[in-house]
């Protein structure tokens, strides 16, 4: 596909992609995307879900400052990220409790 186009004959940031991802896929994004504005959002926002994920995952009801400190954020953050799982988590018994009718 891309003939005669070499990477050196492309202006910023293509010259990158292609150095990245090869000329042809380049030119094929070009053509995708021609006349178009295209915003890349940054990074931990496309992680964020998968994050969260984890937190909700590892939180057992009380670890609000562990995971803080684990995800270097603050507890509030990780309350509101957690907040619909507070409730179910603080009501289950603790695996090293004894019950009462044990």
């Amino acid at each position: 596909m891309s003939g005669e186009i070499r990477c050196e004959d492309l202006p910023e940031p293509y010259d990158a992609l292609a150095e990245k991802f090869g000329i042809d896929i380049t030119l094929e994004l070009a053509k995708m995307f021609s006349g178009d504005t295209v915003y890349f959002l940054k990074y931990e926002t496309i992680e964020r879900p998968m994050r969260n994920r984890k937190i909700r995952a590892e939180f057992n009801g009380y670890n609000f400052k562990y995971l803080g400190k684990k995800y270097g954020m603050t507890e509030q953050a990780i309350r509101q990220i957690v907040a619909p799982d507070i409730v179910i988590k603080q009501s289950q018994p603790n695996k090293n409790q004894v019950s009462f009718f044990d």
